[in-house]
């Protein structure tokens, strides 16, 4: 039944997870010099800067807390202020992190996309199997990486032939959202004649908007982190964090749209 697939769909994807972690923490390490090894470690000396307890144990209900909160202001002061002063401040940080949503939007669109296709299919779409439909976009993405990232890493004595790939591509995403735009017009449909063949070109549409975000998304922010050194797991945060900010106006002006319209 319906409550056993879904039960089924979470016993996989937690399996999943599950997997990744655990080829993440057996052979990824935190740095080039050690496993697990921490990029902006809180150093000795700046707990050594903290005083530490004294006085009879009738007092240390008091102390303890104090300078747990000297502690929480040291580490600020040393680590995490200096860490996001240097991200905040960097231009470079907020051109990529607002580039970057574009192919945040386009990676979190599968949540609509499966309405989409089951709005516009005339109802020969059931919702079930929409939804299934969206895995075309994931796919997208990964051949994306399989073929443009390859090319990406080629290219990289060539700067001014990367800015003219990441340009195609982004037209690529752009004319890609345009089609799909452009299949859901009822007359456009009703030109094609078929439904099955309107469906196909979509789900063509959302793979081809994939592949057009892959390097982008993936590939890009990673090598402008490194720049940032141990800032770099912080980087790769607020990146995302600006980028989904950003794309979440641009959804609440489409979830309006998409609410109000009639898509038959």
């Amino acid at each position: 039944n319906g409550v056993g697939g879904w039960r089924s769909a979470a016993r996989w994807g937690a399996a999943s997870a599950l997997l990744g972690l655990a080829v993440l923490r057996a052979f990824v390490s935190d740095s080039p010099r050690a496993a697990h090894d921490p990029q902006n470690p809180v150093r000795q000396s700046t707990l050594a800067s903290v005083p530490p307890l004294r006085g009879s144990s009738s007092a240390l209900w008091i102390e303890a807390p104090l300078r747990a909160v000297r502690i929480v202001r040291a580490v600020l002061a040393a680590n995490v202020l200096p860490s996001l002063r240097s991200i905040l401040t960097s231009g470079t940080f907020w051109i990529v992190a607002v580039a970057h949503a574009g192919g945040a939007m386009v990676r979190s669109s599968d949540r609509i996309l499966g309405t989409y296709l089951s709005d516009t299919s005339g109802g020969t779409v059931p919702d079930e199997r929409a939804g299934g439909l969206t895995v075309f976009l994931s796919l997208g993405i990964l051949a994306g990486l399989a073929v443009g990232g390859g090319t990406f890493t080629r290219l990289a004595p060539y700067p001014r032939l990367r800015k003219a790939m990441v340009v195609r591509l982004y037209i690529l995403a752009a004319s890609m959202c345009y089609a799909l735009s452009f299949l859901a017009v009822p007359w456009v449909r009703s030109a094609v004649g078929s439904p099955g063949v309107v469906t196909m070109l979509q789900v063509l549409a959302a793979c081809g908007m994939g592949a057009g975000v892959a390097v982008q998304d993936y590939i890009i922010p990673p090598i402008v982190g490194a720049t940032f050194g141990t800032d770099k797991g912080l980087y790769a945060a607020y990146t995302d964090g600006v980028s989904y900010g950003v794309g979440s106006f641009v959804w609440r002006v489409v979830g309006g749209a998409v609410e109000e319209g009639n898509p038959q």
